[in-house]
């Protein structure tokens, strides 16, 4: 790591990259994380929009089966009372099937006792069969059995309310009578005679399996499904089939996402519409819910969030990839920019290596750039120059001096030469001199102390060796004059 980082500040053109590299990133990720978040915005509506777009078609799908449901009771209330026989009853029945084909079933029951001669009980039903080998229907047209029918919902609702109503879905069927095997859910309507009194109640089914199918047709996403809750929050349409009618939106929420689970059961029991997320089936998942108005029920689709942000984060990790090697690519174009620009730098840093290793005869290449670096590069080519004229005569200077020392030198050796021998000389005439003076001085006190008692000829002898002595000195004397002369020449050739 220390060597990477050693490596990153010795290079100039690296730190200018990475620092330009660097501030683009932090610009393009700020921007990028504003578009991101506008861009999940804008996904996010997008699929509310289109799973609300859904959720109204459904609905409205349904609605106008219901309404068409509605149309054909409230018509035939209005109409059956003209012609009260049991046989136009069942007809009734059986051609009000025959005609729509979204009914399943379609029952007139009357009042105890309207018909004495038919007993307490009347209520003739007609039931459409589906064959789905033949892919045919059948209708069945009977009076049903003799049964309370006087407490069944269907019946009991729309007297107790005087008014036309849709009832819960409720299971028709009972062994060996004329019923349905599925779960229907009716609009129940009262049917009245001319003074508005109550004799009968019409009611008209429809399988809950037609609406079920209506309902997890609506696939939003891949993975989404539809849901359908009745007045009191119990399953109608689940993905689950062990869930219908058995548990309610209440009891089913995960722990984790309980309080918006029931906030949303209380929202749609209410009749409203909108969006809520909230963790389902262990995963984040976006709730769109909207009401049945003429029901009470209330639709939703459960769309998982990564189903939502699927192709957002598809496109986002494509847009990543880009952006790396978009920012890989950028980052060795800015090196190599930076790089070609700080080049210079990098030649002059090795120049001046070389000057301060004493390399002054390697001259860089004058720059054409106008910039700055050209300028600093070019002024640092003059101040070679002239540092390496300046060193030039420095050189030069020392070269003469040295020269001057060489001379010097060797006129000093010649000096301390010359002195050495001018004392040996001396101190070889200094004995030269000194015998025949001291020769003289010998026989010179001989003779004055003992002149008149030597004999002549030893006088004589002495006296010559006097002579001698004297004419010795005075040839060193002419011998010294000589050699004084020739020293006096050869100092002047010095």
């Amino acid at each position: 790591m220390k060597r990477i980082q050693q490596y990153i500040q010795q290079r100039l053109s690296l730190r200018l990259g990475l620092i330009i590299v660097l501030i683009i990133i932090l610009a393009f990720t700020l921007i990028f994380g504003f578009l991101l978040s506008k861009g999940k915005d804008y996904i996010q509506r997008a699929a509310m929009d289109h799973a609300t777009q859904l959720l109204d078609n459904t609905a409205e799908r349904i609605n106008g089966i219901m309404v068409e449901t509605e149309t054909v009771t409230n018509f035939m209330a209005a109409t059956t009372p003209r012609h009260l026989t049991p046989n136009s009853l069942l007809e009734s029945t059986r051609r009000t099937v025959k005609e729509n084909s979204f009914l399943t079933g379609f029952a007139i029951s009357m009042e105890p006792d309207f018909f004495p001669e038919m007993g307490r009980y009347f209520s003739a039903y007609s039931l459409r069969h589906r064959d789905n080998t033949t892919d045919t229907d059948s209708i069945t047209t009977v009076r049903e059995e003799p049964f309370e029918y006087f407490e069944a919902v269907w019946y009991k609702t729309p007297r107790t309310l005087g008014t036309s109503c849709w009832i819960d879905a409720y299971d028709d069927f009972n062994e060996g009578t004329l019923s349905s095997p599925d779960i229907l859910t009716s609009y129940c309507c009262p049917m009245r005679d001319s003074e508005g009194h109550y004799i009968g109640s019409i009611t008209a089914s429809l399988t809950l399996k037609w609406l079920s199918q209506a309902v997890t047709t609506l696939k939003a996403y891949p993975n989404s499904s539809a849901i359908m809750i009745g007045r009191d929050g119990t399953y109608l349409v689940h993905p689950d089939t062990a869930k219908l009618f058995r548990q309610t939106i209440f009891s089913d929420a995960a722990p984790e996402s309980r309080s918006k689970i029931e906030a949303l059961g209380k929202s749609m029991l209410a009749g409203h519409r909108g969006m809520t997320q909230a963790i389902v089936d262990g995963r984040e998942a976006f709730i769109f819910y909207r009401p049945l108005e003429r029901t009470g029920w209330s639709i939703a689709i459960v769309c998982p969030a990564s189903d939502v942000f699927s192709r957002y984060n598809h496109l986002l990790i494509i847009v990543w990839i880009i952006i790396a090697v978009g920012l890989i690519l950028l980052m060795l174009f800015c090196y190599q920019i930076v790089r070609r620009a700080v080049q210079p730098l990098s030649l002059l840093d090795e120049q001046a290596k070389h000057i301060a290793d004493g390399h002054f005869d390697e001259p860089l290449p004058e720059s054409t750039r106008r910039d700055s670096v050209g300028r600093l590069t070019n002024s640092f080519i003059r101040m070679q120059q002239s540092l390496a004229e300046s060193v030039t005569s420095i050189q030069q200077v020392n070269a003469e001096l040295q020269q001057q020392n060489d001379e010097l030198t060797h006129a000093y050796q010649l000096k301390l030469e010359t002195n050495r021998k001018k004392t040996a000389f001396i101190q070889d005439m200094y004995h030269k001199i000194r015998t025949p003076l001291n020769i003289i001085s010998g026989f010179a006190q001989v003779l004055s102390a003992s002149l008149h008692a030597l004999p002549d000829d030893e006088v004589a002898e002495i006296t010559s060796h006097m002579k001698q002595s004297t004419s010795d000195i005075t040839r060193l004397t002419r011998e010294l004059s000589s050699m004084g002369y020739s020293h006096k020449d050869n100092l002047k050739n010095l």
